[in-house]
């Protein structure tokens, strides 16, 4: 009996030291870094799109100078 108790008091004791008033609340998320992101990820799409439209076309003028 006296071992419930003990344990009883114990956990209690557990429970109150967890609960914090000083406890930070937790930030929302800045979007900035992530919208800086995605533009620099659309600006890579575009460069390669450029890239492979020039590596078409120089691929086509080397077929027809060896045709």
């Amino acid at each position: 009996m006296k071992l419930s108790i003990r344990v009883a008091a114990i956990l209690a004791l557990i429970s109150i030291s967890a609960c914090n008033k000083d406890d930070k609340q937790v930030e929302a998320v800045n979007p900035e870094p992530l919208k800086t992101q995605l533009e620099t990820l659309e600006q890579s799409k575009q460069v390669e799109q450029q890239l492979q439209e020039a590596a078409d076309q120089q691929r086509q003028k080397i077929e027809a100078q060896t045709q």
